[in-house]
């Protein structure tokens, strides 16, 4: 659903939540009448809500739910998300053998974090994604702060487990594979898609990414490689020809639409991955995107007949 309407002047967009000001201000007010409901009074603050133990909830996430239905359905929508918070604590009582099936080394939107510093050993990449640890319940995800998972036998050690969880996740069937490509072939690339809520995070073994959907393939140049909402990923491995500058024009077309339209957004950006070390190649200057080339990209791409 579109942010605004076309007739009258457009509202303007509320710069920490994904709707307008107007909206926005409606949806802090519901949340906090939902914590009330519950007998929990929180502090209201512009991108999250704090009760008063210093828990903190972000509200990017129902924000973009409430997004996409007509706002009579918010009301309904906020209590169902805050009776589900009321839950995630169930993470402090579950077991050493629940806790390592359940835990996922998990790619989110950096902002849609409540408090950056809860993550101090978190990977970044870019300038808007994280990967942390969570915790899948039987109606929501979790992400207790890092010191959580320091007090049950260290981050590392939790983070490898996540990370076999994601693995797992990769080799099952649980995930679709698709080769999207124009009428003519050109610029090609490789989506897959699941209803699990780490679909997307699978991005963090790229090297497993590709033995499993484009097996055989030579990615010593590296891969284009897109995260658009949660339950999506696409890339494109890199042979050197010229094809390349075209699947990244149009990974960048592909990840903006899906970053602006689908619930759980990620990253509107190109990514480059090349041994492990993520690049961003794409950007946003005065609004308008703009693709980043360098001579070892060009090279990549083939724009220099490498």
């Amino acid at each position: 659903m579109p942010f605004f309407k076309r007739s009258g002047p457009e509202p303007t967009p509320d710069p920490d939540l994904p709707l307008t000001t107007e909206q926005a201000r409606r949806l802090r007010a519901l949340v906090r009448a939902a914590f009330a409901e519950t007998g929990v009074e929180v502090v209201v603050h512009p991108g999250h809500v704090e009760d008063d133990q210093g828990a903190k909830y972000g509200l990017w996430n129902v924000a973009a739910a409430c997004n996409d239905v007509p706002e009579a359905e918010w009301a309904s929508i906020v209590r169902a998300h805050v009776s589900r918070l009321g839950r995630t604590g169930d993470v402090e009582t579950m077991s050493e053998d629940e806790l390592r099936r359940a835990v996922y080394f998990r790619l989110v939107e950096s902002a849609s974090l409540p408090d950056l510093t809860w993550h101090p050993s978190a990977d970044r990449y870019g300038d808007g994604l994280t990967a942390v640890l969570s915790v899948d319940l039987p109606e929501t995800v979790s992400t207790p702060q890092e010191e959580f998972w320091s007090a049950r036998g260290g981050y590392e050690r939790w983070r490898d487990t996540g990370r076999a969880n994601v693995r797992a996740l990769l080799i099952s069937d649980e995930l679709e594979h698709a080769r999207i490509a124009p009428p003519d072939g050109a610029g090609a690339f490789d989506v897959v898609l699941g209803e699990s809520f780490f679909t997307a995070s699978t991005a963090l073994l790229p090297d497993d990414l590709v033995r499993r959907f484009a097996p055989g393939a030579e990615a010593s140049r590296g891969m284009l490689l897109v995260v658009p909402f949660r339950h999506q990923v696409a890339f494109r491995v890199l042979d050197g020809t010229q094809d390349g500058v075209l699947a990244l024009n149009n990974l960048f077309n592909f990840a903006m639409q899906g970053f602006n339209e689908a619930p759980g957004p990620l990253s509107p950006h190109v990514f480059w991955v090349v041994e492990g070390r993520w690049r961003q190649v794409t950007q946003f200057v005065d609004g308008q995107p703009q693709v980043q080339v360098d001579d070892d990209l060009a090279a990549a791409l083939g724009a220099l007949g490498g």
